[in-house]
Parts: C-alpha cells; structure tokens; sequence
C-alpha cells in the first residue's frame, strides 16, 4: 500500500526490494504447506496399506513432515522479520480477544471486503 506523502522510496505499480522478498518468501511458504499436505495424506494412505516396507516408508515420511514444518516455521518467522504488520498479528498486541469482544477497534472484516 502506498499512500501519498509516505517514506516509501518506490513509485506506484513497483515492488521495493522488501516487498520482492515478501512475496518470494510468501509463495515459498504456500509451496512448503502444500507439500505438508500432500505429506500427510500420502502418510495417511501409505500407514493404511500392507506391504513390507510400510513402516519405514511412514517413518520417513514422518521425519519428511517434520522438516517441511520446521521450514515452514522459518519462514514463518522470515516474514514477521519483514513484515512489521504482520509481525504485530503473530505477537498479538492486546487485540487477541477482538473476534470474542465485537471487534472493540471498530475494525469489521466485511470493511476490507472479505468476511469469514
């Protein structure tokens, strides 16, 4: 978002270099869940088959699974690092009861056209 007057140093239509790793770092997090998915239902069909090696292949799925979420922390963390607004998100800052409260900020979902 870029309003006028702000310290951004780039024009509109453009990318900053931030914003460039942001999306990169985005899509690389979408490919990282995608394939948990995939990995937890391969898992999930491969544990219910029966054939020898059934429970090394689940095993090392698992240990797969394991890495893909570790990855998918880091760059979890790689954005907030980023991202200042979205790192506020992720710690919180006194709004964690909003969706229980009636959303006390004035802040309505339907607003920023999407709702839930």
């Amino acid at each position: 978002m870029c309003g006028t007057g702000s310290d951004h140093s780039h024009s509109h239509g453009t990318l900053s270099d931030a914003e460039k790793a942001l999306a990169d770092l985005r899509n690389d997090l979408t490919e990282v869940l995608g394939l948990i998915n995939k990995l937890e239902y391969q898992k999930a069909v491969i544990s219910g088959s029966d054939f020898p090696a059934v429970g090394e292949v689940v095993h090392t799925l698992e240990h797969l699974l394991e890495d893909e979420k570790e990855h998918a922390a880091i760059l979890i963390e790689l954005i907030a690092e980023i991202d200042v607004a979205q790192r506020e998100k992720f710690e919180g800052n006194g709004d964690e009861d909003e969706h229980e409260h009636g959303h006390e900020h004035g802040h309505e979902h339907a607003a920023h056209g999407h709702a839930h």
